[in-house]
């Protein structure tokens, strides 16, 4: 149960999945152009802002070198060490100092950090005038080259930016569902016809729309229809054909029980009537497919213990030396149709007897989970292919080995028919010792699918 809702889960938000394509693809796209935007625009003025934060950096702290130089030189005690130690008390950290040379109207220089290993190309020359208006002359390195790279990250890590960065995978989800939603419309769509054949018509809002999607909501549509009335005939034509093919097939047996009367012994008469019987027996389940699909009965309780015993009984006299096991829970009883249930039972069942041997056990057993009544038929016979176990179910088909050499096919197209009637599941599997194993899951209560 836990790996089937795993693989529930996984199937409906796994990354394989459309909408997360889509979205991410959207997503990236919008921030590798919200990127190269702020690349560009960065680029375009951070070096100007740079450039203009630098020197303005320059100025003050030479602008307050100057004026610790000047108060010092009005005391009378200039040394250089003094100034140099000033600046270095009143910053919090010695990489806030800037290299720079400052020397006076006389060209004395009063302030040098770290100047010395700056060539003289990268040097540039700055004027600046102090509390007694005399000249400075601040000699400083070039501002180097911003890193962009790094200007970018830092404007990424604003509020604006950030919220930019949720707004766009809103937007990217929002546009992702909007073109996955429809096309898992239309799957369901199309998966509810294939399970309960009901034609409907996609709403309007997904039938109007102009676009692809649109137009892929009118083809399945319009296949949906098409297809539909192609099995309806199709269906009407079987019925049709069996009730007529009655008639004469009376008339033979009559003719043919008219010649047994002259001739007892008759070895052709006799294949006469296995025919005859072969033949009523065909037409009898293609009217019973038939009436699966049309009709439209009052769901009632249906006792699955009391149909399985009956249906053991019958078998008891049909398949002598067949050992039938069944173990029943209590008070298992749905809401359904008892007629179609004892055709699915009694073919499912049937089917486990005729195809095994003598002396080999078929067992029986019904249980109830939760809301589900799981009803097992497990024999021990000649079992069927892997690959063959889903052909089974389509109509006429027999399979290649020794199973189903006789029958016409129809035994377990009937009972899935009248399992799904009650909108529930026909599983089919091949245990590893042999055999058949068929399950089948009915709801508790379920109304007409039909």
């Amino acid at each position: 149960m836990r790996a089937e809702v795993w693989h529930s889960i996984k199937h409906t938000f796994g990354f394989k999945r459309l909408f997360w394509r889509i979205f991410l693809t959207f997503w990236l796209a919008s921030l590798l152009v919200m990127t190269a935007t702020g690349y560009v625009l960065v680029s375009k003025y951070t070096s100007d802002e740079y450039n203009q934060r630098y020197f303005n950096g320059v100025i003050s702290q030479a602008e307050r070198i100057v004026w610790r130089y000047e108060q010092d030189l009005a005391s009378g005690n200039v040394p250089k060490g003094k100034i140099k130690d000033w600046m270095n008390q009143n910053v919090r950290r010695r990489s806030e100092l800037i290299p720079m040379s400052i020397s006076d109207n006389t060209g004395r220089t009063i302030y040098h950090f770290r100047m010395n290993k700056v060539p003289q190309r990268d040097r540039t020359v700055k004027l600046i005038y102090g509390l007694s208006e005399l000249p400075y002359r601040v000699e400083t390195r070039l501002p180097e080259t911003p890193r962009i790279y790094k200007q970018v990250l830092y404007r990424f890590q604003s509020l604006q930016f950030v919220l930019i960065f949720i707004a766009s995978a809103l937007v990217s989800a929002l546009l992702s569902w909007g073109i996955v939603r429809p096309i898992n419309y239309l799957g369901a769509f199309s998966r509810r016809y294939a399970n309960q054949q009901e034609v409907a018509t996609p709403p309007k809002a997904i039938m109007a729309r102009g676009d692809e999607l649109g137009d892929l909501a009118a083809d399945i549509s319009f296949m949906v229809n098409k297809t539909h009335q192609a099995a309806t005939t199709q269906q009407q034509l079987l019925h049709d054909v069996s009730h007529e093919l009655r008639a004469p097939l009376a008339r033979l047996q009559a003719s043919a029980a008219i010649i047994e009367q002259h001739t007892p012994e008759s070895r052709h008469v006799k294949q006469i009537h296995n025919d005859c019987l072969r033949m009523d027996a065909l037409i009898q389940q293609i009217l019973d497919y038939s009436k699966l699909e049309k009709g439209t009965p009052v769901p009632e309780d249906c006792d699955i213990n009391a149909l399985c015993e009956r249906i053991a009984d019958d078998m008891a006299v049909n398949y002598l030396g067949i050992p039938l096991n069944i173990e029943c829970d209590p008070n298992v009883a749905i809401s359904g149709y008892e007629e179609a249930l004892h055709q699915a039972l009694e073919n499912i069942i049937g089917n486990a007897c005729k195809y095994s041997a003598k002396g080999e056990l078929v067992e029986v057993t019904t249980k109830k989970q939760h809301n589900t009544v799981i009803i097992t038929v497990r024999d021990h016979g000649p079992g069927v292919d892997s690959d063959e176990i889903e052909k089974l179910l389509q109509p006429f088909y027999r399979a290649g080995n020794q199973m189903h050499t006789s029958g016409f096919g129809l035994g377990l197209s009937i009972a899935k028919k009248a399992i799904e009637k009650h909108g529930g599941t026909l599983r089919m599997s091949s245990p590893v010792d042999g055999g058949l194993k068929v399950e089948m899951l009915l709801p508790v209560n379920q109304k007409s699918t039909s």
